[in-house]
């Protein structure tokens, strides 16, 4: 439902590389939050809050060896934060909805490379440990080219299986034995993918389809972290609160 509406809007970033396109939903986001903020809150109150708070912290350095004195000032002090979080909580009420259904969006949309036609990936079974023998896959539609064939060995609790098709939404069986389980897959020249991750209760316990992960900030990486779309937006929305905030002059 929801993919509908914003397919027409986001799609066209899409096109961008991946670093321009978390960065300019990250801007655009962050601005958008920064603005229903300040407009729904009464910034004039709460710079008074904060400028308030910040003296209680020095009270409270200074009463460090009197308990007494010091309790009292924290409990002052929570009252503040209080009410302070309770201005807070309006503008989240705005924003947090619109946010979860663009998240949504981003993951089904962003977090992975789409297959494209003719390219060669993978599907590899995870089984149970202990779980020995061959596995066979096939699929729905048929037209799919496999490498070497339908049935490979379990070696290491894993099964493996490269394949290429056209175009298309195609249903893949892994069977072992009695247990079968299924996982649905996309082939697609645009960014459109199936979450290429399914469990599974049983002897097979995973099916995973080879679409490259994401990383926006590729070949930049944080101490050996190299983030996805969501690490990426984090680090920008972060970045981009603090310098609107300033700009927009916003407590």
């Amino acid at each position: 439902m929801f993919e509908a509406i914003l397919d027409p809007v986001m799609r066209p970033l899409l096109s961008l590389p991946s670093f321009w396109a978390i960065f300019l939903i990250s801007f655009l986001i962050t601005l958008a939050i920064t603005l229903v903020y300040k407009f729904t809150t009464d910034q004039a109150r709460m710079r008074h809050l904060k400028g308030e708070l910040k003296k209680f912290q020095e009270k409270m350095k200074k009463a460090r060896n009197d308990p007494e004195k010091l309790m009292k000032l924290q409990q002052e002090s929570m009252s503040l934060n209080f009410e302070l979080m309770k201005h807070s909580f309006k503008p989240t009420l705005y924003t947090f909805i619109p946010i979860i259904i663009i998240f949504g969006w981003l993951n089904a949309s962003m977090a992975f490379y789409n297959i494209a036609p003719g390219q060669q990936f993978n599907i590899t079974a995870s089984f149970s440990p202990g779980v020995v023998g061959n596995a066979s896959i096939a699929f729905i539609p048929a037209n799919v080219s496999l490498v070497p064939n339908d049935t490979v060995p379990i070696v290491d609790s894993q099964a493996t299986w490269t394949l290429s098709a056209d175009a298309g939404t195609y249903k893949a069986t892994v069977t072992h034995g009695s247990d079968a389980v299924e996982k649905t897959f996309l082939i697609s020249p645009e960014r459109k993918y199936e979450a290429p991750v399914q469990t599974y209760s049983g002897a097979i316990s995973k099916v995973t389809v080879s679409n490259e992960p994401v990383h926006p900030l590729e070949p930049v990486s944080l101490f050996g972290w190299h983030p996805g779309w969501l690490g990426t937006y984090i680090i920008f929305s972060i970045l981009l609160s603090i310098l609107l905030r300033k700009i927009l002059n916003v407590v």
